[in-house]
């Protein structure tokens, strides 16, 4: 049961994924770096996506929350008490169990919801709560501690990709995704002022990814001079146009609120769930009557939604605009709402001017890059997840700033033209080499690199991306996508913590022990690891070759465990006999659904 309970919970969590220091400014201390103002690199700012800051919880008396090993107790994406929540649900949970009808089960979980979510919750003036406290960088990377140190790198491992960049020229700007839009882009203008005077510069580089895209875009609208004070901006997976995840839970398109669809493919298609695991939810969830898992997950979701995410402007800023005006009409029309309203509105317009800024920002003499990723269907929470392309979170669209593209698992048309809607040169081609993007539609043709199949919250694990980056704030040697022939426009996908961890284990093996027909195979999958490690070009099928190659040989020679996928058929067989005879129906419904059955065949 517990199990159980932690499963249906997760849905909740699955459904999100997708203290501030508002209006106070940064104190800037006087100049810190050791350059002169006319030093050969600028000074880069990074700008991370949701969740990648450290956002605390705090008692009463402003203490920071410890877990039992003394570390910080994260608030992102919720205050999660295990404990707590089992003592809340295990009473109604057997009650209902028992008696198969929803014994205050819905309720409690509904309860569990905000009392977990609830931690990040805005006022009416989409301000944030007194129990959540951002942890702020206020210094350069150089004069980091190595517990700031570890923060930045555990959710951008830029450590591992040395750059000619000094460390006192790099920036981590932090933020509660949860928080006030309007505040965060204040803070970051404020945060720019404070490393130019550090640093001595005049202009500065940034870095936003994903979500922190739509606070640098904001700022490009509601602060207009900043734009005189950069000289390059390299967006990251950007949620320019919002994601369409959010776009569908604002507007009440969401999947697993469908039972036939919660029993039937849901967790199967997720994503975030081997096939095994999947198949014994959806057995285990038959347990309770139909009716009281939906109702559960209905009222969490209504609590989730009402309660946390409506009254957060950032969350709002993570709507697509096609989708903000229906949904502002749901949450946004009562008085009570006309604050957050006013703010949103406020940020709609930024959202409709964000391609125009963008060109504005060019035509001043800024550099503007662009990194997109496609053919990874977006995570099937909403409606809308297989009828674009995007990279598991966003949509191509938000992201490319316009590409056009067919959708994941299909291609352009036979006889396809590229648009050129942003490209006048007809050298150039802008298809995608297995013609899914047409790049010359995107905003960016010529500065925009795509990477086919990568999964958006993997993106900090792609070595590629990283080494582009790295390259791209510390010199202007890179004009565009032909600049070097090892950075293309298109490019694959790809994780590589695996393979280094693989690798690390291969150079623990004492050699001269083993036979020498196996010491031949390890020599030569090291080898092949490396190669793919080092180079860029290499498709993600190339990448898997290698690292299924290390493994298998590591395991022959007892270095690494074999990872034995447990065999998901006999469950795949149990749940689908229960819904194609029982549909949706709990345990205790079964019975009776077999005698109308047979009753049923009688009569016939």
């Amino acid at each position: 049961m517990k199990k159980t309970l932690k499963s249906i919970i997760a849905l909740a969590l699955c459904f999100v994924m997708l203290a501030s220091f508002a209006g106070t400014g940064y104190a800037k201390g006087g100049k810190r770096s050791s350059c002169s103002s006319d030093c050969e690199f600028y000074p880069t700012i990074i700008v991370p996506g949701l969740g990648q800051s450290s956002v605390c919880v705090t008692d009463d008396n402003g203490n920071f929350v410890l877990d039992k090993d003394g570390k910080k107790v994260s608030a992102f994406p919720a205050y999660i008490q295990i404990d707590k929540i089992i003592g809340k649900l295990i009473v109604p949970a057997l009650m209902s169990l028992t008696l198969q009808k929803d014994v205050g089960f819905s309720d409690a979980f509904a309860q569990v919801i905000d009392d977990s979510f609830g931690i990040n919750a805005c006022d009416l003036n989409a301000k944030t709560g007194k129990n959540v406290v951002t942890e702020k960088f206020l210094h350069s990377y150089a004069e980091c501690s190595d517990y700031e140190k570890e923060i930045i790198n555990t959710h951008i491992p830029f450590e591992m990709y040395p750059t000619d960049l000094p460390a006192d020229h790099i920036y981590y700007f932090s933020y509660n995704s949860f928080g006030n839009h309007i505040d965060l882009v204040n803070e970051l203008y404020d945060y720019i002022q404070m490393v130019k005077e550090q640093t001595g510069h005049k202009k500065v580089n940034l870095v936003p990814l994903s979500q922190g895209s739509s606070i640098v875009s904001a700022m490009f609208d509601y602060r207009p001079e900043v734009m005189d004070q950069l000289h390059k901006v390299m967006f990251v997976v950007p949620a320019l146009d919002g994601s369409i995840i959010i776009g569908d839970v604002f507007n009440g398109r969401i999947n697993f609120l469908d039972p036939d669809y919660l029993y039937n493919g849901f967790l199967e298609e997720i994503r975030l769930l081997d096939e095994y695991t999947a198949h014994l939810i959806e057995i285990a969830l038959r347990i309770l009557p139909d009716e009281v898992i939906m109702a559960a997950l209905n009222k969490g979701v209504k609590n989730l939604v009402e309660n946390t995410m409506i009254r957060s402007t950032s969350m709002w800023a993570l709507c697509p605009s096609f989708d903000y005006k229906s949904a502002a009409a749901k949450y946004l029309s009562s008085p009570e709402m006309a604050s957050i309203k006013k703010q949103t509105d406020r940020y709609y317009q930024a959202q409709l001017h964000a391609r125009d800024n963008i060109k504005k920002l060019k035509s001043k003499g800024v550099q503007v890059f662009d990194v997109a990723e496609y053919n990874y269907a977006v995570i099937n929470v909403g409606e809308n997840w297989n009828k674009m392309n995007g990279d598991f979170i966003i949509h191509l669209d938000s992201t490319s700033m316009g590409a056009y593209s067919a959708n994941c698992g299909e291609t352009l048309p036979k006889g396809y033209k590229q648009k050129n809607t942003h490209c006048s040169n007809p050298a150039h081609n802008h298809i995608s080499p297995e013609r899914v993007v047409d790049a010359s539609a995107g905003l960016l043709p010529d500065t925009t690199f795509y990477f086919n199949g990568q999964r958006h919250d993997l993106t900090a694990h792609n070595d590629v991306i990283l080494r582009l980056a790295m390259q791209l704030i510390a010199n202007d040697n890179i004009k565009n996508v032909y600049s070097s022939p090892e950075f293309p426009q298109f490019l694959s996908g790809r994780d590589v913590r695996k393979l280094h961890e693989l690798l690390d284990a291969a150079g623990k093996v004492k050699t001269k022990w083993l036979l020498p027909s196996l010491r031949t195979e390890l020599e030569g999958a090291v080898a092949q690891a490396n190669d793919v490690l080092s180079d860029n070009l290499k498709t993600s099928d190339d990448f898997a070759a290698a690292q299924a190659r290390l493994e298998k040989i590591l395991a022959k020679i007892g270095a690494v465990k074999a990872e034995k996928e447990k065999d998901p058929s006999a469950l795949r067989a149990i749940s689908n006999f229960l819904y194609n005879t029982f549909g949706t129906n709990g345990y205790s419904e079964i019975p009776m659904q077999t005698v109308l059955k047979i009753l049923e065949m009688l009569k016939k």
